[in-house]
């Protein structure tokens, strides 16, 4: 019993020393995260990073407060007009660090370009500003036109096209406008070639649809439809085969059956006509046309009797 009672006062102290040692720290600040580099792209997701990064630092002030003059009445104190000094030495100082940082934050070229250019953090800023917040709008305005005017093709692979319509969906986002959800799937399916008319209407039943079972969706469609298509070209493929292959009737005539040949298929040379004799016709084509007289066939052409007669077999 005086073992746990020992135990229990032991722990006791060990804790409160752990509390007061914690209690002794001092509070550390959270270190911010530098901005990515920025290479002329996206400005205005930059700029909100670097005005938060700046602040942190303490002298996101320079890119909005003036430089504080020195100037001073004649009444002024020496003590002020120490305090002035080194108010616009503290300014000057964080100048130099604020636009150092700005152009640390800045891509190769942009560094170059820009370091030279300009002389203070507030100059650099403004440039900045001025060049790439006027032509991000106008990128995204380009992009809002682009994604009015985007139109999905029989010739191209559906799924494919539905990826790069949303890129264009997420550049615009990223340039700071807000794309609803449901309005983005409507458009998608609306934006579908006619072929899919069907199945844009199965997809307008749909009560919950976001975008990532509407690809799903599109996805089994599109693999569903060239299956599909891929199986009825292989039938006719096959049947062109079959056809082809086939054995013909003359070839699968059984053993003592004669087929009628046609008059075209037979040798000319081997025809004799029986009423006239010449080779080339049969008898009831040939050109010569016969009387019956005298008991027998006269030709009538050349009055000589034909080569051949016909014989009635009884």
């Amino acid at each position: 019993m005086c073992s746990i009672k020992c135990r229990s006062q032991l722990d006791g102290k060990q804790l409160e020393d752990v509390s007061n040692s914690v209690s002794d720290l001092a509070p550390q600040e959270v270190v911010s995260i530098e901005p990515n580099r920025f290479d002329g792209k996206n400005y205005h997701c930059w700029a909100k990073q670097m005005e938060v990064f700046l602040k942190k630092l303490k002298i996101a002030y320079i890119l909005t407060d003036r430089c504080p003059s020195v100037t001073l009445g004649p009444e002024a104190t020496t003590e002020e007009i120490a305090q002035a000094k080194l108010d616009e030495q503290k300014w000057v100082n964080d100048d130099y660090i604020c636009r150092r940082n700005i152009l640390s934050c800045l891509s190769d070229p942009l560094f170059y370009r820009y370091s030279k250019a300009t002389s203070s953090a507030r100059e650099l800023w403004e440039e900045l500003k001025l060049v790439y917040l006027h032509e991000e709008f106008g990128t995204k305005r380009h992009q809002v036109k682009k994604y009015i005017e985007f139109q999905m093709v029989e010739e191209k692979a559906i799924v494919e096209q539905v990826q790069e319509f949303n890129n264009i969906a997420d550049s615009i986002v990223a340039a700071g406008i807000l794309i609803d959800e449901n309005f983005h799937v409507s458009v998608i399916i609306s934006k579908l070639p006619p072929s899919w008319k069907d199945y844009c209407i199965k997809l307008m039943g749909e009560e919950y649809l976001p975008f990532w079972k509407l690809m799903d969706h599109l996805r089994l469609e599109e693999e569903s439809r060239k299956q599909e298509k891929q199986e009825g070209s292989s039938n006719l493929l096959g049947n062109h085969q079959f056809r082809k292959f086939r054995p013909k009737n003359r070839d699968m005539k059984p053993p003592g059956m004669h087929w009628n040949r046609n008059e075209s298929e037979m040798d000319e040379k081997s025809t004799v006509c029986y009423s006239c004799g010449k080779q080339g016709h049969i008898s009831r084509n040939c050109r010569r046309k016969f009387v019956r007289e005298d008991n027998g066939n006269i030709d009538v052409d050349n009055g000589h009797k034909p080569a051949f007669k016909e014989v009635n077999m009884v």
